[in-house]
């Protein structure tokens, strides 16, 4: 079983957030398809808060993982469920999201492009990153591409895509988003050599390598 938890407040959209990134995790260590079955664990107080909405809110999130799936190109196990219970573990305001392990095979590493040899991210202390591959997360988390030690940056704060017409960069809803040259991000965003990236309080710079 595969567990993410959430604390400081619970909505609806945290909820699907923390079940999209448990995807993501998942296609990210190679298990292909990512499964299928979500449990939300919740505290009573707030499964007790949602009884009237929670028959839309899990309609809502069985799609979100279906739409997720579609747009990243995921195969799932089955066909989406999500159940929502009272868990005892699980303070008031947050929530576990467990999904159930598909029997899984190793995913063939993706096919590079030429542009993911030729870019990099600089750090503030004078690190530097090459971007390898099509696909690279960076957060706290030891399943990122590129992990960072920094209380600032989310878990799984974003990625950067290789494309046909460069590198992009996506906040995965981070706490603290993501900015591309001081300008906050809501979509992915492309990159070009030189521009100056903010994780929270974190400052990165995308340079051709």
């Amino acid at each position: 079983m595969l567990t993410r938890t959430r604390r400081n407040g619970i909505r609806p959209i945290q909820i699907g957030r923390e079940v999209i990134a448990l995807m993501d995790e998942q296609a990210q260590s190679g298990l292909d398809p990512v499964g299928h079955q979500y449990t939300i664990g919740l505290h009573k107080n707030d499964l007790s808060a949602l009884t009237d909405a929670l028959k839309p809110l899990m309609s809502e999130l069985r799609q979100a993982i279906a739409n997720h799936a579609k747009f990243e190109g995921y195969s799932l196990s089955g066909e989406a469920e999500v159940v929502l219970v009272e868990d005892a573990a699980v303070q008031n305001g947050s929530c576990a999201v467990t999904v159930a392990k598909p029997i899984a095979t190793e995913r063939p590493a993706p096919q590079s492009t030429p542009a993911a040899h030729k870019y990099s991210v600089l750090m503030a202390d004078g690190s530097r990153h090459t971007l390898d591959g099509d696909l690279v997360t960076i957060g706290r988390q030891a399943s990122c591409s590129i992990v960072i030690a920094d209380s600032n940056i989310s878990r799984v704060h974003a990625r950067f895509r290789a494309g046909d017409n460069g590198w992009t960069i996506e906040d995965l809803g981070s706490t603290n988003g993501t900015k591309v040259n001081g300008v906050l991000i809501t979509e992915p965003t492309l990159l070009s050599h030189g521009q100056l990236i903010a994780l929270g309080t974190l400052q990165l710079q995308f340079e051709q390598a």
